[in-house]
């Protein structure tokens, strides 16, 4: 098996998350493609695990932790880890080992690059990305927010451990004007970040009159800092959308908003 950089075979399969079973939403690509073009000079690696059959079975994004969603110094970030857990295409890949081995790849690159550790997002739960496999894998919590847990692993003792940004309310809130408000935020390199987005613009489409849609694309650490955001979100009102789960359908999310607005008063 060998962990490849995304090139021209295999940058679409990259880009839909593994999803080849679907069309691809143009909207969304070309989102992924923007955000890569800018951010790939930065040190963004996009790479594709593939196995001894040829097969594209897992993917992996990873940059340098001063220009990811979290605080810290000479760290390499990694953003997302995914092994082929779906029964169609290729099939379950899950627990086969190539979590390990491309876990292994990785901190064998942030050595070679100077790197002084690993910094991991991750969930406190097992249906996706589970901190737990890491922990598994010598690395150490950090920090929580709710299920959200940021870990790391040092290789040195010049390593400072990495921090979430602070999170705060949100910069420069729209006036309220009687409608409902649904904010989304999209930071670009995720793809389901980028679904999100779109999404957003669907379910609210034709309904205007009701709702406003306020979209923030914060992918810069500055920004992030600004604005207090550094993963995908929606808020409806300012409250979290299903910060946790399960993912919504464009329609779920019309119906919430016009549900939330002929509960209004007046």
């Amino acid at each position: 098996m060998k962990l490849l950089e995304i090139d021209e075979r295999t940058e679409d399969t990259f880009f839909r998350c593994l999803h080849d079973e679907v069309p691809a939403d143009p909207r969304v690509m070309a989102m992924r493609r923007a955000w890569r073009a800018e951010y790939q000079p930065k040190g963004h690696r996009g790479k594709v695990l593939i196995d001894d059959a040829g097969r594209v079975v897992g993917l992996t994004n990873y940059i340098p932790v001063e220009h990811s969603p979290y605080e810290g110094e000479n760290l390499m970030a990694i953003l997302c880890m995914w092994i082929h857990g779906y029964e169609h295409l290729v099939g379950n890949q899950q627990s086969k080992g190539y979590g390990r081995f491309m876990l292994g790849e990785i901190e064998a690159d942030a050595r070679r690059s100077g790197c002084d550790g690993l910094a991991v997002w991750a969930k406190d739960y097992a249906a996706w990305n589970p901190v737990s496999f890491y922990e598994h894998m010598g690395f150490v919590r950090v920090e929580q927010n709710g299920m959200d847990v940021l870990a790391w692993k040092p290789f040195n003792d010049r390593a400072r451990e990495p921090r979430f940004l602070p999170k705060h309310a949100a910069a420069d809130p729209p006036d309220d004007d009687g409608r409902v408000q649904l904010r989304s935020v999209s930071n670009g390199w995720c793809g389901g970040g980028c679904q999100q987005c779109m999404m957003a613009r669907d379910a609210t489409a034709g309904i205007e009159d009701k709702v406003r849609l306020v979209e923030i694309y914060a992918h810069e650490k500055g920004d992030m800092r600004r604005r207090g955001e550094s993963i995908d979100m929606l808020y409806v009102d300012g409250k979290p959308f299903r910060p946790d789960g399960p993912p919504a359908s464009a329609e779920e999310l019309r119906q919430t908003l016009i549900q939330r607005f002929e509960r209004r008063p007046g």
